[in-house]
């Protein structure tokens, strides 16, 4: 059995068995830092269940005498002390006074407080921090890595052409973004350009107009005015579309993109756990 997979079997066996999740997954991953060459060739050599569930068990008895302790220290419980019904007789003057020393209570002994093992320094072959770390490939000699390769390399035509579509939709969409952008910045100035023409066209026609026919000359400045103000309305919303929603919706696909990578890399390591399983 491969140790990515070792290790999540036992931490879902210890939740199974009443282990909070996140106690479960701290003590899994305090104990595989002690793994030697000789322990990973032991538990690539496990092919089911039965010895995970074995182990499980006594450690999960381990870890719930702790919680019970725990829990014990925490909330001490308060002794109430009574007096004697009868006083103790008093001693007569003549006899001899003698001094008891207070004695000092035991030390709590509890063999479930055993001081743990230390570390076995050892240079590991995977990354710490990544729950599906890869083991040196002498440990990967199982059936079911075979399997998995195998497989792998047959459907790679397949699989292939799949990425393909779902990353050349992605790339179609970001270009298409991009694209809308650029149209939007060309959009813009042809639009404040125009409009500034026609505008001053409007008002000083009109203002020319107010000597000879006065109404005109108002209808003229009125005109340039009203086309001023649909220029710079339009112009504030094509700018807003291009400089904010294209960008929140660019920074959404490329969410969209990792998380889609994300489960493909989920779906690769769930292939491979199961076949490792055969």
């Amino acid at each position: 059995m491969e140790l990515s997979i070792f290790m999540k079997e036992l931490e879902s066996a210890l939740i199974e068995r009443g282990i909070p999740a996140e106690l479960a997954h701290k003590h899994v991953s305090s104990i595989r830092r002690t793994f030697t060459s000789a322990d990973l060739s032991e538990i690539a050599s496990i092919k089911s269940k039965n010895s995970i569930d074995s182990l499980a068990d006594s450690i999960s008895t381990v870890l719930k005498k702790k919680m019970l302790a725990n829990n014990g220290t925490q909330n001490p419980p308060v002794k109430t002390v009574t007096a004697p019904e009868h006083p103790a007789p008093a001693q007569s003057p003549s006899a001899p006074v003698q001094a008891k020393r207070p004695q000092r209570p035991k030390p709590l002994e509890d063999e479930t407080f055993a001081k743990p093992a230390p570390a076995k320094t050892q240079s590991q072959p995977f990354d710490m921090n990544d729950d599906y770390f890869s083991h040196s490939s002498e440990v990967d000699n199982s059936k079911g890595s075979t399997v998995f390769w195998v497989g792998l390399i047959a459907t790679l035509p397949i699989t292939l052409a799949l990425l393909a579509i779902i990353f050349g939709a992605f790339a179609a969409l970001f270009i298409g973004l991009v694209g809308i952008i650029l149209l939007g910045i060309l959009l813009l100035i042809g639009i404040v350009g125009a409009g500034s023409v026609l505008s001053l066209v409007g008002i000083i026609f009109g203002v020319t107009q107010l000597f000879s026919f006065v109404p005109a000359g108002v209808y003229e400045i009125g005109l340039g005015v009203i086309i001023a103000g649909i220029m710079l309305f339009v112009s504030v919303l094509v700018y807003n579309i291009i400089i904010r929603f294209i960008p929140w919706l660019i920074k959404k696909v490329a969410k969209l993109l990792v998380y889609v990578c994300g489960k493909l890399k989920d779906l690769f390591y769930y292939v491979r756990k199961e076949c490792y399983k055969l």
